[in-house]
């Protein structure tokens, strides 16, 4: 079952969180997800260099979180 969430940068922890329904999770550098853009799924990766933190689709292409950023 897919289902819908946001990220989020949590100030307070100094980390992303993702939020699912009424659920809370933490991020991790290194976990795997799906991410859907545009009806398509994409296999995804949590990342961390240094202090910026990036998404890597499909050991392909990187895109960097912006901590402002609701995703």
């Amino acid at each position: 079952m897919i289902r819908r969430g946001i990220m989020f940068f949590d100030v307070d922890s100094q980390g992303w969180r993702i939020w699912i329904g009424q659920q809370e999770y933490e991020t991790f550098t290194g976990m795997t997800f799906e991410i859907r853009i545009q009806h398509r799924y994409y296999e995804a990766c949590f990342e961390k260099d240094y202090n910026e933190w990036f998404v890597t689709l499909e050991d392909d292409v990187a895109f960097t979180l912006r901590m402002v950023e609701v995703y």
